[in-house]
């Protein structure tokens, strides 16, 4: 063995534990901003709702687990919650003149749920346990999902890489038209 390797192996190990301390450094940071050692997922943990609200134009439907449908847009749900856009939370919110607006015209999905849902991403999601997803009319065809706890909806809509499922499940249930 020539000089100039061992020279090299002996530079190599301090660097690898340099570069793993940073990384394990960087990793414990996150997951103690997010409150969640999984956040590298980028999958959303999604329990069953206890309810699902569909609103077209004013005419509301509610499903639960016993409910034909139900269970296709919890998957649908699962599946679009998949992959997001981006790894932090937008600037749009929802003003009270637009959950109006959803009252009366357009179409969206909103969940309910008994136990949080979990998006492990690297951003402490504020355990939400209500999702609101516009399907037709304001924010919709953009992937928007936004978050609410106890009957207020945040500002920061998360953003899905492909809202297709859901809107598959909507429109084989007949909420929507594609």
């Amino acid at each position: 063995m020539s000089v100039r390797q061992t020279q090299h192996r002996g530079i190599l190990r301090p660097l690898l534990v340099v570069l793993g301390s940073i990384l394990l450094f960087a990793y414990g940071v996150i997951a103690l901003i997010s409150q969640d050692p999984f956040w590298f997922l980028t999958r959303a943990a999604v329990p069953d709702p206890e309810r699902i609200v569909i609103r077209v134009d004013g005419m509301e439907t509610v499903l639960n687990a016993a409910t034909p449908g139900y269970g296709q847009i919890v998957e649908a749900t699962r599946e679009a919650l998949s992959a997001f856009k981006a790894w932090a939370p937008g600037s749009v919110g929802l003003s009270e003149a637009t959950l109006q607006e959803y009252r009366q015209q357009g179409t969206i999905l909103e969940l309910y749920f008994s136990e949080p849902v979990d998006f492990h991403l690297p951003f402490d999601d504020g355990r939400p346990t209500a999702l609101l997803i516009p399907i037709e009319g304001r924010f919709a065809g953009e992937g928007y999902v936004f978050r609410g706890k106890g009957g207020k909806w945040w500002a920061g809509q998360l953003t899905v890489r492909d809202p297709q499922p859901l809107l598959d499940a909507l429109s084989a249930l007949g909420y929507i038209r594609q």
